[in-house]
This record gives C-alpha cells, sequence and structure tokens, in this order.
C-alpha cells in the first residue's frame, strides 16, 4: 500500500514539473515582434455573446435591500444629509412655565410641519437636522427657558413612477434615502444606463449618468429620490460586448466619443497576458444583408476605431511559439497594454516579459521594440544575456544608440535577458553631522551631498580627506559628478579616533578599582569592630 502511495506522489510531481513551464508563459506578459506584422486572420464563425440584464451591467443587486421600520429611522437619524420626508413623524417635547409639554409632529405633503399654538416650518428641500434647529428656534421665541427636545419616531414614504424603457410602468415606494438605482430593476437590457432623466414634481428636470456613479464612483448621479419623481428611461445608442483576455468582460453603454481603446483600457479595465492586440475580433451585424459578419482590426495601427451599436468585441490569446526570449528584472510587463494606458506605474516590481522573435531577429531590434517598457530604475548598462549556461554582459544604452559590437547578435530560443535595478542611492559616511544614505540625483558632485549630511562634523579629519568610491569600485575626484550606488567616506580626527577608546578603558580600570577599594575597606571595618 505504501509503495503505491510512492508511486502516485512520484506521477503527480512529474505531471506538475512538466507544466510548470506553462504556468511560467502564463506569469509573464507576451509581446510579439513587430517584425511578423500584423496576422491576418479570416472568420466566417460567428460566437453569440448575450448582452447583460440592466442591473448586472451596473454591477446591481438583483433586488434592492429592504429595510423594516426601525433600520430605516436608524439611518434616518444618522444620516446627517437624511432629507425631510412626507409622512415623516416626530415627537416635541418642552417646557411651558414647570409644565412639560408633549406634541406629536408630521411632514404633510407639501413637506411643512405644523407645531400647534406656534406655527409651521417650511421643510422642502431641507434636512432632518435643518428642520430641527428650526422647531427648537420656534420654540425658544415663545417659551425662553422651555429646553426643547425633538425626537424622529417614523420615516415616512411616497411612490415614484418608472416609465420608459421597462417591462411594464411601474409605481414603486421609496422613502426619503431611497437612490434613483434601487428603484430600475424592471428596466430592460436596452434601457440607457448613461441618460436616466428624473422629473421631478415641481416640472424641473434633471439627467444622471448612473454607469459613472456606480462604476466610477461618482455618486453625486445616483441622487436621493423626491415625492412624485417620475423617472424616465430611454433607450440606449451605443451598447456594445466585450469578451476575450480583458479583466471586466460585459455589456457596456459608451458616449458618442469612446472608441476601441477607450472600450479595452476603461471600460474592460485593460488587456490580460498573450492578448493579441494586432487582431481585436469585431462581430458586426448588417441591417441590410440581416447577417452577422466578423473583421479583426490592429489595435497598434486603429485604437480609435469607431464602434456601433450592438458590436461584440472579442479579444483572443496569441498563438504560442517556440521561438522566444524571457526578458526578466527592471522592466514593465503591467498586463494593461502601456501605450493605451495613462494609469502611471506605483512602485518599481520584477516583470517578466516573454518576446516571440522574428527568425533572424537581432538584439538591437528587440531592444528597440520594447524600450518603451524600460524603467527609470533600469541598470541598462549592468544588463547581461544568460545563453546556453553562459553570461554575456550587455551594455543596452550603448546597443540602442548603434555604438556596440553585440548590436548584431542573433537571438536564439531560450535566451534570457536579465536587466537588473540600479539602487539609486548614495552613501555618506564617516566625519559628517548626519551619516547616511541619500537620493541620487543627477548631475551633483560631492558637495551636494556632504550638504545634505548636515556638512562636516566636529571630528572631521584636518585637512579634509574624502574618500569617493564609485559602484565599480574606482576612486572618483572630487570635481567628478556622482554616480549612483557611490560611497563617500569623510575621514575623522586620528587623535580623537584613538584616545576615545583609551579614555573609555581608563575610565571603566578606575571604575573597578574604587568598587575594590570600597569592599576592602568594608572588611576591614568589620574585623576592627
Amino acid at each position: 500500500m505504501n509503495r503505491t502511495r510512492a508511486h502516485v506522489v512520484f506521477v503527480l510531481i512529474i505531471l506538475l514539473c512538466s507544466a510548470l513551464p506553462l504556468s511560467a508563459e502564463e506569469a509573464g506578459l507576451v509581446i510579439r515582434s513587430p517584425l511578423f506584422g500584423p496576422q491576418v486572420k479570416t472568420s466566417t464563425s460567428v460566437e453569440n455573446l448575450e448582452v447583460q440584464s440592466f442591473s448586472a451591467q451596473l454591477g446591481l443587486l438583483a433586488q434592492p435591500p429592504v429595510y423594516n421600520e426601525e433600520q430605516r429611522l436608524l439611518s434616518a437619524v444618522s444620516n446627517g444629509s437624511y432629507p425631510v420626508t412626507p409622512g415623516d413623524a416626530f415627537r416635541l417635547v418642552y417646557l411651558d412655565g414647570m409644565k412639560s409639554v408633549t406634541v406629536d409632529l408630521q411632514v404633510d405633503e407639501s413637506s411643512s410641519v405644523a407645531i400647534p399654538g406656534l406655527g409651521s416650518i417650511d421643510g422642502k428641500g431641507k434636512t432632518f437636522a435643518q428642520v430641527r434647529k428650526a422647531i427648537y428656534d420656534m420654540v425658544r421665541t415663545y417659551y425662553s427657558y422651555s429646553n426643547p427636545q425633538l425626537v424622529f419616531i417614523r420615516t415616512g414614504s411616497f411612490m415614484v413612477s418608472v416609465v420608459g424603457e421597462v417591462v411594464g410602468t411601474r409605481v414603486v415606494p421609496a422613502w426619503g434615502l431611497t437612490r434613483l438605482s434601487e428603484v430600475l430593476q424592471n428596466a430592460t437590457p436596452y434601457a440607457s444606463t448613461r441618460n436616466v432623466r428624473i422629473r421631478h414634481a415641481d416640472g424641473s428636470e434633471e439627467a444622471f449618468d448612473l454607469y459613472m456613479a456606480l462604476r466610477e464612483g461618482v455618486l453625486e448621479q445616483d441622487p436621493l429620490l423626491r415625492s412624485g419623481d417620475v423617472i424616465t428611461l430611454d433607450r440606449c445608442e451605443k451598447l456594445v460586448m466585450l469578451s476575450g483576455r480583458v479583466y471586466e468582460q460585459g455589456s457596456y453603454q459608451l458616449l458618442k466619443s469612446d472608441r476601441l481603446e477607450d472600450l479595452l483600457t476603461t471600460y474592460g479595465g485593460g488587456l490580460l497576458s498573450s492578448a493579441d492586440v494586432q487582431n481585436i475580433r469585431i462581430q458586426r451585424y448588417n441591417p441590410e444583408s440581416g447577417a452577422w459578419y466578423v473583421q479583426y482590426v490592429n489595435l497598434l495601427e486603429q485604437p480609435d476605431y469607431a464602434l456601433s451599436h450592438l458590436d461584440q468585441v472579442i479579444v483572443d490569446a496569441q498563438q504560442p511559439t517556440l521561438q522566444t526570449v524571457t526578458v526578466e528584472g527592471a522592466v514593465s510587463s503591467s498586463e494593461v497594454y502601456d501605450s493605451l494606458s495613462t494609469t502611471a506605474l506605483v512602485g518599481y516590481p520584477s516583470g517578466r516579459i516573454f518576446y516571440q522573435y522574428y527568425p533572424g531577429e537581432s538584439m538591437k531590434q528587440m531592444l528597440t521594440s520594447l524600450a518603451s517598457r524600460f524603467l527609470t530604475v533600469s541598470d541598462l548598462e549592468g544588463a547581461y544575456l544568460l545563453r546556453s549556461g553562459k553570461k554575456i554582459p550587455l551594455n543596452i544604452q550603448r546597443i540602442l544608440y548603434g555604438e556596440d559590437e553585440n548590436q548584431s547578435m542573433q537571438l536564439e530560443t531560450g535566451d534570457t535577458l536579465l536587466i537588473p535595478f540600479t539602487q539609486r542611492l548614495v552613501t555618506v559616511s564617516g566625519g559628517v553631522v548626519r551619516p547616511g544614505v541619500f537620493a541620487y540625483v543627477p548631475d551633483k558632485t560631492v558637495n551636494y551631498y556632504l550638504s545634505l549630511a548636515g556638512g562636516l562634523s566636529d571630528d572631521a579629519a584636518y585637512p579634509t580627506d574624502i574618500k569617493i568610491q564609485g559602484p565599480d569600485g574606482k576612486t572618483l575626484a572630487l570635481e567628478e559628478n556622482i554616480p549612483p550606488e557611490t560611497t563617500i567616506a569623510v575621514a575623522k580626527e586620528t587623535l580623537a579616533r584613538d584616545i576615545a577608546p583609551t579614555v573609555a578603558i581608563i575610565g571603566l580600570v578606575s571604575s573597578i578599582l574604587g568598587i575594590i577599594a570600597t569592599v576592602v575597606n568594608i572588611i576591614l571595618d568589620s574585623k576592627s569592630l
């Protein structure tokens, strides 16, 4: 039995090891050499993509949460922006001389609050906190020392109408904290999320973009509803379905100005590794022929390609190839295609790129294709190539300028190009006020870094002795510009350096002798007694 288990474990280990190259390929970004040119693809088969529901397009729950009266009351009291709503009920308690008066108040259909014997407060467009203050002021006007208190005892409710691109017109119940997005569960998949109109009871009308509210976090576009609101949903103008090698597949309603690049990077969240950016598949319906047809768009050449209503966009994976060079280290391997992304890199994580090279492609041609992916912390002068167990130093900076003999080196399958991170720091030690490590600044001499360290300290040697050691271990002159990874050491005064340990030792010996003398005296005194 144990032998059988051992055999099973052995087979599993072999399978895992054989799967490692596949997982490694998936862990990095795949870039295809531009020398291949676009792969001309033709296809007549159409992949059927379903239109997401209205709620799914916005990331809404299928059914909004239902709150009981106690939960509503707690939410209204704790929310400083709660608007006074018809049907809200309050309890007012105040002193009339020595007598306590308790009055129950209710907000009427016009959002007014009547206080018996005192007057009324207009609560239209006001929050509960504002109405409460107005009630307190009115009570204090008539009863100076009344110490009024207002308690929220019940929230009101009202009805709103939802019409237009819906599965039947609905009159939906709402309350003071109900937002626009919570009453649209009967919308069809083709209802517009970008232009939702609300006509208020006073006749004014506003339009809101729910996509910006729920996907981009612009909460002002998802307002609180009011009594008497009529919500109108229009039919969407440009609905596009997205699938394949993108972060967020789904159905998206684009603006008129949005193009293919916007769909992939803004709405779809960017491209995943191995996405074939030169062959974006677009399935489009032709109303004249009544049929679907397929076309391929090169995203590198046509980022502004205009999309049409009900287009289906599919990002296919690149076809694998055995002719691959691995590039690792200080290189950007962001899965969102860099030339399309406006998001700056946060930090500098180590990256990996699998470069599919064209037969006979040279080192310079590959580096030119990858130049946009080098980082400010890439050590282009300290890179090296691993080929068949040998380490070949490469100066990428000189290769790109066409000044290096390795520029014509042809790529081979299995090559690994390693680009180290340059530590853009300068170390200052010795006779300075604040020794430490400081950020490298180009074209600065030793005086700049000494000033960062607070200047020379009192124990610095005189005349000043400064040793500057570059990253290659060579000594630099004082007037030279300081490169990254340089060490600056300021010598300290020799006499002070030699005397300090001696003084410490003498002090220690003196302390020990003093303790011994004290002990001897105690012993002698005890004997004499």
